[in-house]
């Protein structure tokens, strides 16, 4: 854990990096640039069709998709492609703390803005945008109450705010390198307050902790241990790449959904 920022991007970056760009990863995910859990239900063919279907389901949540919107921690730019089948692509800003993510980003989505930015300061005017997308980083960010409010700040009034965050146990904040202490959320209850306090009004808020997590979960075991069996896997390699699932069984407590917006 840290509550440094320059330290906190170094090691966020170290470790999403490494993982996000390796072939056994882009494999997984059927050769998109997807890395988040995505939201599997009965017959969900693989994970990017479960990535697919959770940016449906936030994006969901915005009645009217139209205007101007920003994909906050973008990753590499899936979720930026998946939300220029809604919009524009130049309407869309990406943002992220990661040159390499972002540079993989403008060229999928060469339309769209990929700017180096942290969701807790975002240097943007205020009521810049009709929609804010999070997907799955939140967690990561000093804070997320920090981040809310900024949110707010950048969304025009009635705009909305959809993402998918994850609430851990406090020895997860306090011991785990890419976590803040101080982002630490008890329950629902006080996360549905930070919503409030930051002046968003929820309108949607799924805990969908079964459909994202812990059914991706039961796939990426099952094939990682059918790649081990067809011997494409090592032991070493099989144990390595499990190691931070079987530790995210200990402290995951909540997957939520949410879609909110600014009272106009």
């Amino acid at each position: 854990m840290t509550d440094n920022p320059a330290k906190l991007a170094e090691s966020v970056n170290a470790f999403y990096d490494e993982a996000m760009f390796g072939p056994r990863l882009l494999k997984y995910y059927a050769g998109s640039e997807y890395t988040n859990f995505g939201y599997w239900e009965a017959g969900t063919a693989d994970a990017k069709t479960a990535c697919d279907a959770l940016m449906a389901r936030l994006l969901g949540f915005i009645p009217d998709k139209k205007g101007q919107v920003l994909d906050v921690a973008c990753g590499k730019g899936e979720t930026t492609r998946y939300i220029a089948r809604h919009y524009d692509e130049a309407d869309i800003n990406a943002i992220n703390i990661s040159e390499r993510q972002l540079a993989r980003g403008r060229e999928i989505v060469p339309g769209a803005r990929f700017q180096m930015m942290d969701a807790t300061q975002l240097e943007f005017p205020d009521a810049s945008f009709d929609a804010v997308v999070c997907v799955e980083a939140a967690f990561h960010f000093n804070t997320r109450e920090r981040f809310l409010r900024e949110a707010c700040r950048v969304l025009k009034p009635g705009g909305y705010l959809v993402l998918s965050d994850i609430l851990v146990d406090d020895s997860a904040e306090r011991e785990h390198a890419r976590r803040v202490p101080d982002n630490y959320v008890p329950d629902l209850d006080v996360y549905r307050r930070l919503f409030e306090e930051a002046g968003l009004v929820i309108d949607h808020l799924e805990d969908a902790t079964e459909a994202c997590w812990k059914n991706h979960y039961r796939h990426i075991t099952r094939y990682a241990h059918e790649a081990y069996l067809h011997g494409d896997f090592t032991l070493e390699a099989l144990q390595h790449a499990l190691r931070p699932y079987y530790e995210r069984v200990r402290y995951i407590q909540h997957y939520v959904l949410v879609g909110a917006r600014k009272q106009p």
